[in-house]
């Protein structure tokens, strides 16, 4: 189950989920890109979309629609087909709910047969509605629309910069006067220089190829006032060993300071064992 708010009007989120034009301008995670897309949404109807990775690999995704109600709900058949072989049928329900601008989408899906599978499907589909609210954005433009475009992009510029461990990079969003509620002692921080040397030793202590990013980022504008939301995700691979992931929760306020996004506020913390308050990373969403 994965839940997403989008400051969009519910019939337009609908319509990115059916029109081929839209669909394969989100359907594939990070570092993929499309190369066809056919849909008939009507209660029987089939739908197939291919996609190759950046070394060229092919993939599909394909199905019927078992139910399709415009614009509350769709249901469809999915199955995943590569090199590797083809995956068992899975089905997805998606509906859609109004709240004033603002769309909530539920999204399910069923039928896995391990847990490994359903965590990397998981992965997957927060990389793709990252990209839909992006593509609708752009066809729902307004000022908060743009606004949430630059704060985006903000976070993307971020993360990159977390792979080229550049301080000075992952700093440039950070107000002079920034609260931060970290996950050591002393909890929390203040100013960016204190902020920095955070990250500082965060930087130094990730070993080989290391990358951050919210795959589920959500984002509300109003005015000059921006909340954040979301999983942040660690993944670090040093030579030799498997790749880890880790996960933290992170809430984050900005405010329009000179035309520039800024970083106010941030509240990042792990779960935790209620029974011994250890935490753990390891969680997975």
């Amino acid at each position: 189950m994965i839940v997403r708010l989008f400051e969009a009007p519910r019939e337009l989120v609908f319509r990115n989920w059916i029109d081929p034009e839209h669909v394969q301008e989100w359907f594939a995670p990070d570092g993929y890109t499309t190369t066809h897309c056919r849909i008939d949404a009507r209660p029987g109807g089939a739908w197939r979309v291919e996609y190759r990775s950046s070394r060229g690999e092919p993939y599909i995704e394909h199905g019927r629609f078992l139910e399709v109600c415009a614009p509350e709900r769709l249901v469809f058949s999915l199955t995943q087909e590569h090199a590797g072989g083809r995956g068992r049928e899975t089905v997805v329900t998606v509906s859609f709910a109004q709240f004033g601008a603002l769309t909530e989408m539920h999204f399910r899906q069923t039928g896995f047969d391990s847990a490994e599978w359903r965590s990397g499907n998981a992965e997957g589909w927060m990389e793709c509605f990252r990209k839909l609210a992006t593509h609708f954005a752009a066809q729902h433009a307004t000022p908060a629309s743009a606004a949430e475009r630059e704060l985006r992009a903000l976070f993307s510029a971020w993360s990159q910069a977390s792979v080229e461990r550049d301080l000075d990079a992952s700093m440039a969003p950070i107000a002079d006067h920034v609260v931060s509620y970290e996950h050591d002692a002393p909890l929390q921080y203040v100013g960016v220089a204190a902020v920095r040397e955070v990250c500082r030793r965060g930087l130094d202590a990730a070993q080989g190829d290391f990358r951050w990013d919210v795959p589920d980022l959500q984002v509300v504008v109003r005015g000059d006032i921006a909340v954040t939301w979301g999983l942040n995700r660690m993944r670090g691979h040093a030579p030799g060993q498997p790749e880890v992931t880790s996960w933290s929760r992170g809430t984050r306020v900005f405010q329009k300071i000179d035309g520039a996004w800024k970083l106010i506020h941030q509240h990042v913390s792990f779960p935790c064992d209620p029974e011994t308050m250890a935490a753990l990373p390891d969680l997975r969403p």
